[in-house]
């Protein structure tokens, strides 16, 4: 899973966890035995455990 966020670093991306919430966002950083930080407003950084993410979608293609 870390491979994966590293390569979409940067880009928009929607990410769904295993509860059935969506954030879409900026991967901003990527830690690699814990999870990723997602930027999805100006002001607002979230942390997303790896254990928690089902899957990870590409905006920039749609956007």
């Amino acid at each position: 899973m870390d491979r994966l966020a590293w390569a979409y670093q940067g880009r928009m991306v929607e990410v769904r966890d295993c509860n059935g919430r969506i954030y879409r966002g900026v991967i901003e950083g990527v830690n690699q035995r814990r999870g990723m930080f997602l930027r999805t407003s100006p002001f607002r950084r979230i942390f997303i455990p790896f254990f928690l993410v089902t899957s990870i979608l590409l905006l920039s293609r749609f956007f």
